[in-house]
């Protein structure tokens, strides 16, 4: 039994159609995870995932999104960013009203239901 398109979560519905449309794959970078905006892990998660580095595109249920692209990091500042991450992972527990951790200079793009830009 397979679910229909209308019961699957935003996000998995935004993962499935990256497979399916390589154009629309290339709309989001290597690595990009997809979070519910109504998930109740929702900060753990992106949060985790962006101190980590790799990019996060939180979708809402009307399939409007946010990307979050965080800039590579080295020396000093990517070994504080480790240690925040093990922080995170150390401290994981239901992040219902917790805010996001964002790394320094991540990129805050909103975009619209096919995934263009709406601002950046």
């Amino acid at each position: 039994m397979t679910a229909k398109p209308e019961d699957l979560s935003p996000a998995v519905r935004k993962v499935l159609a990256t497979i399916e449309d390589s154009e629309f794959e290339g709309r989001y970078p290597n690595r990009t995870h997809f979070v519910d905006a109504r998930n109740p892990d929702q900060a753990m998660l992106v949060s985790r995932a962006l101190l980590a580095g790799d990019p996060v595109v939180v979708v809402s249920p009307d399939d409007r999104e946010v990307l979050f692209t965080p800039q590579q990091t080295h020396g000093f500042v990517g070994v504080i960013l480790l240690v925040a991450l093990l922080w995170l992972k150390f401290r994981e527990r239901s992040s219902t009203g917790e805010l996001i951790q964002l790394p320094p200079r991540t990129r805050v793009e909103v975009r619209d239901s096919s995934g263009l830009p709406i601002a950046a």
